[in-house]
Parts: structure tokens; C-alpha cells; sequence
């Protein structure tokens, strides 16, 4: 568990995918971009940017932006953070009987024969391939 909100920090820094001219800057009319590689992460209540060679984490407020300094704020803060795995459920396998007839003409297929096609299609007896130990 992290003693401090800088070790939170550190750790959320490694979480952060990093993105090339991120920043940019008004000038007049002007708008320009920062050559600077920024880490960001974000959730509904909070930000943490890192920006070489300070990090930190803001709470989103009706104000603006204000920064996290109390280390119970900044476990919520990581814990907002965290991406939920997509777990979809498969549906369930529906059981596919064989019909009789069909499994009485596979019966009758001698040992050492499978059922192969032809290359018009057709189906054929095939002598099974028996390999060798290495």
C-alpha cells in the first residue's frame, strides 16, 4: 500500500500512456503546440498529469482544478483510475444431438478408415495416417 500521495503519484505515472504535443498555448491567434510528452490519466472527479519532471493529481470541481494533497484522496483518486476488464459472457453452448441414422452409417466405418472428400467434394473412405515415435 502507498505511504504517500507522491509514492501514488509515481505509481500512476507507469499507468499513463504517454502522448507527443499534448499542450498547447494561445497566443493572440495564435495557437501553438508544446513539444513536450505528457502523461494523462482521468476519471469523472479526477486528473493527473505528469509534464517532465513534476506530477500531479487535481480533483475536478465547479471552480476549476484543485490539487489532491491529503493521501486518502489521492488512494480515491488511483482507485477512480483503475479501467474495469470487459468481460463478455459467451452464451451458452446449445447441445446438438446426432441423429440415429448418422451415427449408425459412421459405426460402419472400418478401423483404420475416416471420412474424407474428394475434390469434387464427395465424400470417401481415407486410410487414417499412423506416425511413428520420435
Amino acid at each position: 500500500m502507498a505511504k504517500t500521495v507522491q509514492d501514488i503519484e509515481r505509481a500512476l505515472k507507469l499507468k499513463a500512456e504517454p502522448k507527443n504535443q499534448a499542450l498547447t498555448l494561445r497566443l493572440g491567434t495564435k495557437k501553438l503546440t508544446l513539444p513536450f510528452e505528457i502523461r494523462l490519466l482521468s476519471s469523472n472527479d479526477y486528473v493527473f498529469v505528469h509534464i517532465p519532471p513534476t506530477a500531479g493529481i487535481l480533483k475536478v470541481t465547479d471552480k476549476g482544478l484543485t490539487p489532491v494533497g491529503k493521501m486518502d484522496e489521492a488512494q480515491n483518486a488511483a482507485a477512480s483510475f483503475r479501467q474495469k476488464r470487459k468481460r463478455g459472457s459467451r452464451p451458452a453452448a446449445k447441445s446438438v444431438e446426432m441423429p440415429s441414422d448418422l451415427a449408425a452409417v459412421l459405426k460402419k466405418i472400418p478401423a483404420g478408415y475416416k471420412l474424407g472428400y474428394d475434390a469434387k467434394g464427395a465424400p470417401r473412405l481415407v486410410k487414417t495416417r499412423k506416425r511413428g515415435k520420435k
